[in-house]
């Protein structure tokens, strides 16, 4: 009997903490969690910061080539807040840091 729970439980439990969470009902992510801009490393640095067009077309460059929409929503300091649309549809509320290139989802 024991054996028969941990046959079922376990897998459960392993099934439920990798499957993943998206933004987008298609069963994509829209943003992976922690992706980075083309224009910096992965690692997180950039030769300098970002000027806001500079992350301006870099959102545009790194969306367009999944064919979806940027719309600029905030510009506060290093950080850019931006909605991802597909068809006037928001799939995706992003963070954009223009010192590390860091995108992160926050939809």
């Amino acid at each position: 009997m024991k054996y028969l729970i941990a046959c079922v439980i376990i897998p459960g439990i392993l099934m439920g903490s990798l499957s993943e969470v998206y933004a987008w009902q298609h069963g994509k992510p829209v943003t992976p969690y922690g992706d980075f801009c083309p224009r910096c490393t992965k690692y997180g640095i950039c030769k300098s910061i970002m000027s806001r067009e500079d992350a301006r077309k870099a959102l545009m460059d790194y969306y367009h080539k999944k064919e979806l929409n940027v719309e600029l929503e905030r510009k506060t300091g290093r950080f850019i807040r931006a909605r991802i649309k597909h068809r006037n549809e928001v799939v995706d509320v992003i963070i954009f840091d223009r010192r590390t290139g860091r995108i992160r989802s926050i939809y």
